[in-house]
């Protein structure tokens, strides 16, 4: 099954375990985990009839079926006790925080939880670590004109300053050429805003983020 750039980063932080995929689409990532022995068994999540049907059709096709499960399920809510790693990809920040944040008592079985948020990236690093987890790994990928930051947190302690939440402990460090390349374009985005409008508080606040960003990189 082939997977997507970005869902292909997610697989590769996969340890191995047994994983639930909150909002599993068509499966793609949790299949591919169990067909290639990556995990011990998965579970995919649906909340919604459409995509839930998919998703039990996808299993049914699977050669690995009797270790693959769809739950009806509305984020981490009936979360199985045996599962041991969190997968939330595909869906925004703070919906991510929101879904940890309402089942927090469900997360003393949780070792790993990946995500891929597609905003809020400060916000869920902050989230996290503050529920109990640690950034272990962190790659930043470029897929269909949009930049992806993939974060896998462990069990453990983190105390992450203003920049680890805004550019990744991990990533500001490897500085690799897509983070340098997403954080040139958001300078290119200030100097754009700043040439449009004529509000010196807010071109004071810009010029302070760009500051910023030119220091990290």
């Amino acid at each position: 099954m082939k997977l997507s750039t970005r869902l292909q980063t997610v697989y590769d932080m996969v340890p191995f375990g047994i994983a639930y995929d909150v909002g599993s689409d068509h499966g793609k990532l949790i299949i591919s985990l169990v067909e290639n022995n990556k995990i011990l068994f998965g579970y995919g999540g649906e909340n919604k009839k459409g995509p839930f049907a998919r998703l039990e059709e996808e299993i049914k096709k699977s050669s690995n079926k009797d270790k693959l499960k769809p739950l009806f399920n509305d984020g981490i809510n009936d979360l199985p006790e045996d599962v041991n790693i969190l997968l939330l990809c595909g869906m925004g920040g703070y919906l991510i925080n929101d879904i940890l944040n309402k089942n927090k008592q469900h997360l003393s079985h949780v070792e790993h939880i990946i995500v891929d948020a597609h905003n809020a990236i400060y916000e869920v690093r902050d989230n996290i670590t503050s529920l109990g987890f640690r950034i272990a790994n962190e790659e930043i990928v470029y897929e269909k004109k949009v930049y992806y930051e993939i974060i896998h947190f462990v069990k453990g302690k983190d105390d992450l300053n203003e920049n680890d939440k805004c550019f990744g402990p991990i990533l500001r460090a490897n500085k690799s050429k897509t983070f340098i390349n997403k954080w040139n374009k958001r300078i290119d985005e200030i100097d754009n805003i700043i040439a449009k409008i004529d509000d010196a508080d807010r071109i004071e606040t810009l010029n302070k983020e760009k500051e910023r960003i030119k220091e990290v990189l």
